[in-house]
């Protein structure tokens, strides 16, 4: 139970700070057979989606922090932000699947240009759980495959 909650904060700490990767921690404790894959990577996946959903709100100033608008502000210096057309939401969606499952682009770019956007925050935070569960199950069973 530890390591689950464990995998939670961490998830949460490295939605926010690049330098933080949840993946080694997820390798490491399966390794070590500290938890089950399925509920470790669930863990890591819903704390990480939270961390996200507040970097989501604060790009939309609704969460007011001045720590996280440094953050922000240097997150938005590395790109152009450009609105896409709020008739065309499948487009957007498919893009952040693509970024929360396989990472590219980096899914805390998409987290702060896609609350910038048009696109609800419910279904930010369904999308970006799913993306994330699935990675984070496949990392974490991944020193099974070995």
């Amino acid at each position: 139970m530890i390591a689950i909650l464990a995998a939670a904060a961490v998830g949460i700490v490295s939605a926010v700070l690049p330098f933080v990767p949840i993946e080694p921690y997820l390798v490491a404790t399966t390794a070590a057979g500290h938890g089950h894959p399925v509920a470790l990577g669930l863990a890591a996946a819903a704390g990480q989606t939270a961390g996200k959903v507040v970097l989501f709100l604060a790009s939309r100033g609704e969460v007011r922090s001045a720590w996280l608008q440094r953050k922000l502000a240097s997150v938005r210096r590395t790109g152009r932000h450009r609105r896409p057309p709020p008739d065309r939401p499948w487009p957007a969606a498919a893009l952040l699947a693509v970024s929360a499952t396989t990472g590219l682009p980096p899914l805390l770019a998409t987290s702060v240009y896609f609350g910038t956007t048009t696109m609800r925050p419910v279904v930010f935070t369904g999308i970006c759980l799913a993306g994330r569960a699935v990675r984070f199950v496949a990392v974490a069973y991944a020193p099974g495959l070995a």
